[in-house]
């Protein structure tokens, strides 16, 4: 279920949550477990990538 990021250099990006896609699924949004948010490489992810759904509020904002 949680995605890991083999790209980054910072660790605290372990443990995201893959919420949707874009760019025809090469990019993936990811809210990682120190709580930031941001759209990586869906080829710099390691780990099954399970969307969690497009979980946007009625501002057209990312709430999860």
């Amino acid at each position: 279920m949680f995605v890991q990021s083999k790209a980054a250099t910072f660790s605290k990006h372990k443990n995201g949550l893959a919420i949707t896609q874009r760019m025809g699924g090469k990019e993936t949004l990811v809210q990682w477990s120190n709580g930031d948010r941001r759209w990586v490489l869906t080829q710099d992810l390691a780990g099954s990538i399970n969307l969690m759904g497009n979980l946007v509020d009625e501002e057209g904002l990312y709430d999860v």
